[in-house]
């Protein structure tokens, strides 16, 4: 017998399967070990790899089994001579090294789930309480294991990565923390290939307890139930003689879109489409269904695609324990790492129709508690009860993008309405919008401010003149005046009328060419007292702005008009030209305005229809203003 770790109290002989304990320089047999259970991972005696810096080459083996499933733990030893584990459960890995706890754990027969442990001022949380059996060992162990059944175990999680497990396996419980790892993560080396000897000894197929036709199970040792492809009959993967539900006479078709074995590449990996279930809620009345698919990679593990009316979504298990934000809030928030989901529906889903692997017990007619939780383009979801949730992170994928990684025949169908994640079209580019309208107004500002400033105002004629009621002919001309520059000219007129009008029509008249700039005009003011109230109304002057006058020599031409037996009026004509207009850039501050305008009016409608199918109503579209 050798031993790879020289801290080692246990280890397998392979050749004759007994178990063999070292007392110092001494060995002892203890017993032999039944064959191991069919396996699946990736991971064997003699895999290497590293972890924040650290390798470790794995040297043991502890497989463990409860009623709904099973999990390696390997022992792994690092290159500095100290030991760890890396738990293996249906390819969801972490690794973690046994910790003195900072506080007393809670006896096995007080722990309960919900209850929090702060660990290194890391909230954690008893998220699993697994009762397991013990199914075989294999390797080197630092203590002396075998033939323990019933043994309980407390995973805790935390709002990050961070994994621990109190085990009560001895006497006394104790903690073994670390954190989740990824398969590529780990840069595992000397991993199983799942070549034909592999895929034999890790379950590859049987015949259905029902019909009898072939079952091939391509996740292995991974899958807890499988649908018959041929009757429907739903069945134990682990016990192939248990039907666990039996179709309907009448069992419902349904053909996938994506047909169970079909592989594609999907986040540059070979996933195989190993299952299919078609699950739906109820609002109001109505029912929705939407269609899931269950993807497996034999070293990465299962994915997850949802389709809803032309609407996918790519679904990964998440591994941490989002954190609740407001709580009793009208609408409440869950954090996921760094990003704030918002309620968008409560429900429950019920699974109606289902074919292919599950890697948990799938049945039909199962109901469970949904709610979703989203941030375009993701969506957090959670499934269970209460006391215990089953967490997922969608994202919103284009359906062309699954089309072309698995290769399916045809055009997607075009997706229909706006679904819960639908990124908005217009998203980001609202306040891009409102920045540079706000910037362009800003220059067109100081434009309108430097022509204020910089404009000449030159007046180029003032005359006095009285209006005579009831003058046969009051038409008259002025002298000649000249204009410069081209340019705008300003056409005042100014009165000492007091509750009564004067009409005015004026013509700037060019004194060679003829041409004429009409302005017709009317000035009128009233007071009085009403009431013990004085009250005014009207004006007693009036200005009227011409455009693109050319320079030249002009006169005015000037026919006033007023009550036959009003009073005498006295009234003055002023010209000026380069008169700045504040009308040009108010209409361009308009113009500037409709893109953003009209962005955010499409964006908002965008909202209102995603928030109609939401438990909240349109009314809190309002919540998800664009944060980018």
């Amino acid at each position: 017998m050798r031993f790879r770790w020289s801290s080692a109290i246990q280890t397998t002989c392979d050749a004759c399967r007994s178990v063999i304990v070292r007392h110092d320089v001494d060995l002892e047999t203890i017993g032999e070990i039944a064959d191991l259970p069919p396996d699946a991972s990736p991971i064997q005696i003699g895999t290497t790899g590293a972890v924040d810096g650290r390798s470790f080459t794995v040297i043991g083996r502890i497989v463990y089994e409860y009623d709904d499933g099973g999990w390696n733990e390997w022992h792994l030893v690092y290159a500095d001579g100290t030991s760890g584990w890396l738990s293996d459960a249906q390819l969801e890995f972490a690794v973690s090294s046994l910790v003195q706890p900072t506080r007393p754990l809670p006896a096995a027969d007080a722990v309960r789930l919900g209850m929090d442990y702060t660990w290194d001022q890391r909230e954690l949380q008893v998220t699993t309480l697994t009762t397991a059996r013990y199914k075989g060992v294999e390797g080197e162990l630092p203590f002396e294991f075998w033939g323990k059944e019933d043994v309980l175990f407390a995973d805790l999680r935390g709002h990050d990565a961070t994994f621990g497990t109190i085990d009560y396996s001895d006497g006394a419980p104790m903690l073994f923390l670390g954190r989740f790892v990824s398969f590529d993560e780990l840069g595992l080396g000397n991993v199983r290939t799942f070549d034909a000897v592999d895929r034999s000894a890790g379950m590859q197929g049987f015949n259905c307890a029902n019909c009898g036709a072939a079952v091939e199970l391509r996740a292995l040792a991974h899958t807890r139930a499988v649908a018959c492809t041929s009757c429907g009959a739903v069945i134990d993967a682990r016990d192939r003689n248990v039907t666990i539900l039996q179709a309907a006479a009448a069992r419902q078709s349904i053909t996938p879109v994506i047909p169970l074995g079909t592989r594609g590449t999907w986040h540059g990996q070979p996933y195989d489409a190993i299952g299919f279930q078609q699950r739906s809620i109820s609002v109001e009345d109505v029912r929705y269904a939407w269609d899931e698919y269950v993807l497996f990679n034999p070293y990465h593990g299962f994915r997850y695609l949802t389709t809803y009316n032309g609407h996918w979504n790519d679904v990964t298990v998440v591994r941490e324990r989002p954190r609740l934000l407001h709580a009793g809030a009208h609408r409440p928030n869950w954090r996921h790492g760094s990003t704030v989901f918002k309620a968008f529906q409560h429900a429950e889903a019920r699974t109606d129709f289902v074919l292919g692997e599950f890697p948990w017990r799938v049945r039909v007619g199962e109901t469970v508690q949904t709610d979703d939780f989203i941030d375009p383009p993701l969506m957090l979801s959670s499934e269970g009860t209460d006391a215990e949730r089953t967490w997922s992170l969608g994202r919103y994928t284009a359906p062309d993008v699954v089309w072309q990684a698995f290769q399916l025949p045809g055009a997607p169908p075009s997706p229909v309405g706006v679904f819960a994640n639908q990124p908005n079209p217009r998203a980001g580019r609202v306040w891009p919008m409102v920045g540079a309208f706000a910037l362009l107004a800003a220059l067109l500002l100081l434009f309108g401010i430097g022509r204020q400033i910089t404009a000449d105002r030159e007046q180029v004629f003032l005359q006095q003149y009285t209006f005579q009621p009831g003058t046969a002919e009051s038409a008259f001309v002025t002298e000649p005046f000249t204009l410069r520059d081209s340019g705008t000219v300003e056409l005042t007129t100014n009165t000492n009328l007091s509750n009564s009008w004067l009409g005015f029509d004026l013509a700037l008249i060019n004194l060679e060419s003829g041409d004429a700039f009409n302005v017709d005009r009317e000035v009128s003011f009233y007071k009085g007292v009403d009431g013990g109230e004085s009250w005014t109304e009207g004006s007693s002057g009036a200005s009227t702005l011409l455009r693109s006058v050319p320079a030249g020599q002009y006169y005015l031409r000037v026919e006033p008009e007023g009550p036959v037996n009003g009073p005498v009026v006295s009234y003055s004509l002023r010209v000026r030209r380069d008169v700045p207009s504040l009308l040009p850039y108010l209409l361009g501050l308009v113009l500037l305005a409709i893109p953003p305008l009209y962005t955010g009016i499409r964006y908002a409608a965008f909202e209102g229809t995603r928030m109609q199918e939401s438990d909240y109503g349109s009314a809190s579209s309002g919540d998800d203003d664009e944060d980018e």
